[in-house]
């Protein structure tokens, strides 16, 4: 079983990135994941800048999301106090400001209980609705469904700019995916520095 970008020609990783996974040798469901690693990968080292910014726009998307996890918690632990005991309801807001004090809300924990009850609800809805607003980002964002035709298409254009720029042939048949990474890369840090003088 192979896992790492040098281990495939760049033709085995057009073919794994089409869905083909044969060539990684292992079962259905962990040659998903590794191709999904090897696409990570690639586009570490082809477009690093590009990876990193994916990487932060989904850390902020998966904090909104537990952020969103979090308020629900809470408004659900009031809920369910004030619904089926009535004498621990106290109690109920007491583990509702602890939590909120670990999550630096010290603001919010210092309301009365129908006041901080209040709160948690807007911060809810607010961050609902600007989890949503990122997700259609995220959706605007990706590029629409390709062929396979027209995704093995743009890499021949690719491969045409790179042996143009470098003035050598590039054989998909020989060249492994993380030397092609690379060379995208470079040909990209050069362009930019020529571009800046």
């Amino acid at each position: 079983m192979k896992k790492r970008l040098d281990q495939f020609t760049m033709s085995q990783f057009l073919d794994i990135a089409c869905g083909n996974y044969s060539s990684i040798g292992a079962d259905t469901e962990t040659a998903k994941q590794i191709a999904a690693s090897l696409m990570e990968q690639y586009n570490n080292v082809a477009d690093p800048t590009s990876a990193r910014a994916r990487l932060l726009d989904d850390e902020r998307f998966a904090r909104s999301g537990a952020r969103i996890k979090l308020y629900r918690i809470m408004l659900n632990i009031i809920n369910l106090y004030e619904t089926c005991r009535e004498e621990g309801v106290q109690e109920a807001y007491d583990d509702v400001r602890d939590i909120l004090i670990l999550a630096g809300q010290d603001r919010v924990a210092g309301r009365d209980n129908a006041g901080m009850k209040s709160k948690i609800e807007q911060m809810l809805r607010s961050e609902e609705s600007q989890h949503e607003r990122m997700e259609n980002e995220r959706k605007a964002n990706t590029p629409a469904d390709m062929s396979e035709d027209d995704f093995r298409a743009s890499f021949d254009m690719q491969t045409a700019r790179l042996m143009a720029h470098f003035k050598f042939s590039i054989n998909h048949d020989r060249v492994t995916a993380s030397v092609y990474a690379n060379l995208v890369n470079m040909a990209c840090k050069q362009q930019r520095q020529q571009a800046s003088k």
